[in-house]
């Protein structure tokens, strides 16, 4: 039973907040009061029974005189630390049984009995109260199903669910509290009061059963006399286990009491606590809203089920980052889509049906970049502004108005936000930095349940849900708009320490890459060895950009440049992992027979497009007359028709029909330009496809995954149509961003539409995402590649 308690009940805090619901699920209309009656610290009762346990082992040794002497300097201790705030009536109490002692043992149970009696805590309320029957059947039965089962009625029915409480286990916080419990409690029915007292300590015999420890009902004296029909509870416990002072009651008052009920809340109303110690009033501090209209930045968000659907929808704000920017706004939207591939990973992967099952959801979170703030707020108004971001900072989670425990807290990081922050580069978003909240319900989200031991959600894919994507849009969408803005408004500038060791992995991705093409197909290791000469001189290159980068990074007018170098070294080595794992993928997964005859294709694809990288690494040296861009007339649907043929094992596996077609009778679609730049506009749309008509094919058996691609001699050179999940509108010009995405945390890169884009630029083209809705009514499936009429294709 001991056990029990102090498992399920963690923390001081958290006992009364459990104490306090009992109160709120009562329906208290003037709320609850917590009074507190410390006459003599837990501290030190505890060092005046240590003093008395060494006198009486030194007892035998010592003269008469001397152990006199010895009990009344521990009396004195006593006495002096009573507390002089403490009631008069209480101090009298103790100072008389210390007084009255005349040995060390009759000193030792005078102040354990006067200890009990004299220092407690009391929970009152005015709600229904509890009849014999309740007590005896609820209150004294753990993990009573009584509140379960009225919870799964109003789901069942529709209608508001009356209790924060279900589970029959927060009574057990007055054990944790203090050595004795005193209840007395009446419904409105009732004409006297019902008594049920528990000490304990009877529990504390190991020989004893559970049954054998017999707490039983009485009835009590007449109800107060007041007007109507007077119902309510008073919970006193005896034997406080804690040292308490106004110190520490104010800590629990501003950090936990403070967001017992939703503080954002716009009502002026919450749920009354009052807080007394030893007479005085422990102020429970307000949220001031004012200092969230100083927020650099915030992230207003809600879940929906529309019909079955899944829609989240992300409202985002930005002032002044101190870069000179003016505010911004940005409206995200994700649909059921969007929101399955961003939870499609090993690590969060959860039944679909989660997606619905957890119920509409709301948040807000206001970030802070407090070095900004302290700047910007002096003199007494500013400080008060500075301390009250500190004090509400953390992200809490409320349902039906109500906090749930332990989200919010000092110590909690239930978004990982500082894990992350950690090894992020940018922006580093961590939980101090937040004011935030967001918001359940009982109805909303049945399966958003508590652990037992108030120690957070149960683990569900529910939660799963929830976290992830509160998760996504702090660490990835609110950190890549503030990224944004910053781009858009201020000089970039580079963390070349960060781009190597990203350059490294890469490479080091590579190079095993290479060397598994080569011994899985020998015929073809003349030309895996000119890839690895490719690689070699890129390996120069980089190495290149690193010296050139230190010899100016005092020069500022070339940090736009440097950037520049920077991320095409991130992007290139981006893609030479991707396209050489891609092609050895197709090589090792395909089963022996079904690789064609003549794979030459597959390896010309990779050959060009590492070509192609090369190329663009001679362009940072400027003087590199070897790495001037070459162009070359070519025939595009050749081009298209051997990329396919290079995924065609691929293609089986995945069950995808690629359809290429010219339009009119022309059997040719010449183009001229860098030839391995068109490769990598059609591999990164091909890889895309197939990521995310693979997910589509996993919710729906019967689908058929098609890509259309229609090229022409136009102005239009290629449509290119997929039809799987598409694009979100909100998202069309996102998704050409660099480090945009919207897929699993491991797939997630972002990086080769910003590539598509790059390559179609500098061949004189665009790429973008059509608005015609050719699949499907609210989602986009068409890329076009045309000529830029700016430009010199």
């Amino acid at each position: 039973m001991l056990e029990l308690g102090a498992e399920l009940i963690s923390s001081d805090a958290v006992a009364i907040y459990e104490l306090v619901k009992n109160a709120i699920d009562a329906r208290s209309k003037d709320g609850v009061t917590i009074e507190f009656c410390v006459t003599l610290r837990h501290a030190d009762y505890v060092d005046a029974l240590e003093q008395l346990d060494q006198l009486d082992e030194s007892a035998a040794e010592a003269s008469k005189t001397s152990a006199a002497q010895e009990l009344s300097d521990i009396k004195s201790t006593v006495l002096n630390a009573l507390l002089m705030d403490a009631p008069r009536a209480e101090r009298q109490a103790i100072s008389a049984a210390v007084k009255g002692a005349k040995t060390a043992s009759s000193l030792r149970a005078a102040l354990e009995k006067a200890y009990v009696a004299h220092n407690w805590i009391e929970f009152r309320d005015h709600g229904r109260g509890m009849s014999e029957d309740d007590l005896t059947e609820s209150y004294l039965v753990i993990g009573t199903p009584s509140r379960r089962r009225g919870l799964e009625k109003k789901l069942r029915e529709g209608g508001n669910v009356e209790y924060l409480g279900e589970k029959g286990v927060g009574r057990l916080s007055a054990m944790r509290l203090g050595s004795q419990l005193h209840v007395a409690t009446a419904t409105a029915s009732d004409k006297r009061l019902n008594i049920v007292e528990v000490n304990w300590r009877d529990f504390e015999d190991l020989e004893k059963m559970i049954e054998d420890v017999k707490i039983v009902p009485a009835k009590g004296p007449p109800k107060p006399k007041s007007e109507g029909e007077w119902s309510g509870t008073t919970i006193r416990i005896n034997g406080l286990n804690g040292s308490w002072s106004p110190e520490r009651i104010k800590e629990i008052a501003t950090f936990e009491l403070a967001r017992l009920s939703d503080p954002f809340s716009g009502s002026l109303r919450r749920y009354r606590v009052v807080v007394l110690f030893n007479g005085g009033r422990i102020d429970i501090p307000r949220l001031d809203r004012d200092v969230l209209g100083r927020a650099h930045a915030s992230a207003i968000g809600r879940y929906e089920i529309n019909q079955g659907k899944p829609r989240l929808t992300v409202d985002l704000h930005c002032r002044d980052l101190g870069k000179g920017n003016p505010p911004d706004d940005k409206q995200l939207i994700f649909e059921r889509p969007d929101i399955r591939s961003l939870l499609k990973d090993p690590l969060t992967d959860i039944a679909a049906s989660a997606l619905r099952t957890v119920g509409q959801f709301t948040f807000e979170f206001y970030w802070f970049n407090r070095q900004q703030l302290r700047t910007e707020l002096i003199g007494a108004e500013g400080r008060r502004l500075v301390k009250l971001q500190q004090q509400w900072a953390g992200i809490m989670l409320f349902r039906d108005g109500y906090r749930v425990f332990p989200y919010g807290d000092d110590t909690d990081d239930w978004l990982g936000l500082d894990r992350r922050a950690l090894a992020a580069g940018g922006y580093k978003l961590n939980k101090s930095q937040f004011i935030g909240r967001a918001n359940i319900s009982r109805t909303a989200n049945p399966r958003l349940v508590d652990q037992t031991s108030r120690e957070g959600l149960k683990d569900c894919d529910e939660k799963t849900v929830l976290v992830e994507l509160l998760r996504y849009v702090i660490q990835d969408r609110l950190k890549w708009f503030l990224e944004d803005v910053e781009r858009r408004h201020a000089p970039p500038t580079l963390d070349f320490e960060a781009a190597e060791r990203r350059v490294n992995t890469l490479q080091s991705r590579t190079r095993s890459a290479l060397k598994g093409l080569e011994k899985r197909h020998a015929s073809e290791s003349p030309v895996v060895r000119e890839l690895l000469k490719f690689f070699e001189e890129m390996q120069q290159y980089f190495a290149a950009a690193r010296t050139r980068a230190n010899e100016v990074e005092d020069e500022r007018d070339r940090m736009l440049q440097l950037a520049g170098i920077g991320l095409m070294l991130e992007m290139v080595a981006h893609e030479l992992a991707r396209s050489t794992e891609t092609t050895l993928d197709l090589l090792t997964e395909a089963e022996k027979d079904e690789l064609p005859d003549d794979v030459a294709a597959l390896f010309s694809t990779l050959r060009d497009e590492m070509k192609t990288m090369n190329r663009r690494l001679r362009v940072l040296d400027p003087l590199s007359v070897s790495g001037r861009q070459r162009t070359e007339s070519f025939d595009l649907a050749q081009l298209v028709r051997e990329i396919a043929d290079g995924h065609s094992a691929q293609f089986r596996r995945h069950r995808v029909d690629m359809r290429i077609r010219i339009q009119g009778d022309a059997k040719q679609v010449i183009v001229k330009g860098i030839r391995g730049m068109f490769v990598q506009i059609v591999e990164n749309l091909v890889q895309n496809s197939v990521y995310w008509m693979d997910l589509k094919r996993d919710e729906q058996d019967t689908y058929k995954p098609v890509i259309d691609v229609t090229l022409g001699s136009g102005a239009t050179l290629m449509e290119y149509t997929d039809n799987g999940p598409g694009v979100q509108p909100t998202h069309r010009e996102d998704v050409f961003t660099a480090f945009y995405s919207t897929k699993g945390k491991t797939r997630r890169q972002g990086l080769g539409l910003f590539i598509a884009r790059d390559c179609a630029k500098n061949n004189g083209l665009r790429i973008y995402l059509s608005d015609e809705r050719r699949i499907q009514p609210d989602r986009l499936n068409t890329f076009i590649l045309e000529r830029d009429e700016a430009g010199d294709a």
